[in-house]
């Protein structure tokens, strides 16, 4: 038998045991920097992943033979279309996720953290009209993620085609004024340079996925479009709301960083992710993953 040196993750898990700590590991850099500010650090180790690494190496370390079973070890995912599949990976022993919301940013927006973003940034438009405009925001940013979402899940369920959306620039493919995603030319960019699958034959595909999954499903979206959505189409709905163009700009980077230092832990209370880890803490006492109550 070849003998394999032990990833990155396995020291730092036993690091976290000589301290008596739990050992969590996070998709990534933004989730610690949200997460840093619920979880115990006297108690509990984050670690995470690497870009481009994510969910797959959180699986790998939680059935690995060197930590499966091992105790005060628990991973953290967004489950993303994992809920929609219901995949085989959601039964995987301490893995943890929220099982509405498919990921961070709209388990964020599925909270009053927009209404907060936008007071305070249009704070002097009516609190009122505020929270009707993110409302509005919201709803429409999610029916265009959904419809693009339903090619993300075509391409979820169906591996093997390799549809590369990173080359798909949101702005180019949906109509500000009309709120309206072109899927006929989204189809043509994912199929540009695909042998055996064309773009009308994608659609068909994406068509009968429109028939088994009804487009009012918060899953069919993915959160990073909704908020890159949200920021491509918030000028011409603050125009329509307000009659006055937006007294100042706010991109998505710009966004997604307002809602996570926005967002309040009586919103994460709220969440069936704060139910699953509780669940998780009451089955592997004494660790700890939660601050006490703030």
């Amino acid at each position: 038998m070849t003998w394999m040196e032990p990833p990155d993750y396995v020291a730092e898990y036993y690091v976290a045991r000589f301290d008596e700590k739990s050992f969590i590991m996070l998709e990534g850099a933004t989730d610690r920097a949200l997460w840093d500010e619920y979880m115990d650090r006297n108690f509990c180790s984050l670690y995470p992943t690497k870009v481009g690494e994510g969910k797959d190496t959180i699986i790998e370390a939680l059935t690995s033979s060197w930590l499966r079973g091992l105790p005060g070890f628990a991973g953290i995912v967004d489950a993303d279309y994992w809920l929609i599949s219901q995949a085989d990976e959601l039964g995987t022993d301490n893995l943890l996720y929220d099982n509405c919301c498919p990921d961070m940013e709209l388990m964020l927006l599925s909270s009053p953290t927009l209404k907060k973003v936008l007071r305070n940034n249009f704070y002097k438009c009516d609190v009122e009209q505020i929270h009707d405009f993110a409302e509005k925001l919201i709803n429409e940013a999610q029916c265009l993620a959904a419809e693009f979402g339903y090619f993300r899940l075509f391409n979820h369920l169906e591996e093997d085609r390799g549809l590369k959306f990173k080359d798909i620039n949101l702005f180019e493919v949906i109509d500000t004024n009309k709120l309206k995603l072109d899927r006929e030319l989204v189809a043509s960019k994912l199929t540009g340079d695909k042998p055996g699958l064309t773009s009308e034959e994608l659609l068909q595909q994406v068509d009968n996925l429109r028939e088994k999954y009804p487009p009012d499903n918060i899953q069919l979206c993915r959160g990073h479009d909704v908020v890159s959505i949200m920021a491509i189409i918030m000028p011409v709905l603050f125009q329509a709301e307000f009659g006055d163009e937006m007294p100042q700009s706010m991109n998505e980077r710009d966004l997604s960083r307002n809602l996570r230092t926005a967002y309040e832990y009586g919103y994460f209370r709220d969440t069936s992710l704060f139910d699953c880890i509780q669940e998780w803490e009451s089955a592997n006492a004494p660790y700890k993953i939660l601050k006490p109550d703030i």
